[in-house]
């Protein structure tokens, strides 16, 4: 078992680590763990690559696992994390809300999600958050019921990152 101590860096975000990714991929020396959402967020975890090398990762308090973290880089692999999908709500406004109606329909649904205790990502106006179960998208039509003319809510299967400071819960 190797233990990692610390993430090298990401594919996505750095263009050293992401040429030779690019380059390690040709010669089949990438390996990678899969991690889902609950899993990132833990300081010590215990994984297997796709190619069978056993890691375990003890990392500092505060750390987090994104898709395309490097793990681990030597001369014969670079592993890699491959961030699991999940099944995600996705809620916006309809076009043509009022002014008035925008700012009252964000907070209610602020409040809605808040209290189902959801970590939330907001991309180009559209809130993003977690669902366990099909059927939990028909709890959320019924909650947002007194707001259904001004959203729009669907379902989408994709790599789920909350925003930074909104994936933490706490009274």
């Amino acid at each position: 078992m190797i233990q990692i101590k610390k993430i090298l860096g990401n594919i996505h975000s750095d263009s050293d680590l992401h040429e030779k990714y690019q380059d390690m991929m040709k010669k089949d020396k990438v390996e990678k763990i899969h991690v889902n959402r609950l899993e990132a967020d833990r300081l010590r975890i215990r994984k297997v690559s796709d190619k069978g090398t056993d890691l375990a990762l003890i990392l500092n308090p505060g750390s987090h696992i994104y898709d395309g973290d490097v793990v681990l880089l030597a001369e014969e692999k670079m592993v890699i994390a491959k961030r699991e999908s999940e099944d995600v709500a996705i809620v916006s406004l309809n076009r043509g809300i009022s002014a008035e109606q925008i700012l009252d329909t964000a907070i209610k649904l602020g409040h809605i999600i808040g209290n189902m205790h959801r970590p939330i990502r907001v991309i180009n106006n559209k809130i993003y958050f977690p669902i366990q179960t099909d059927s939990e998208i028909e709890l959320f039509k019924k909650l947002f019921h007194n707001l259904r003319q001004d959203i729009d809510i669907k379902t989408e299967n994709t790599v789920f990152e909350p925003d930074p400071g909104y994936d933490i819960h706490g009274h």
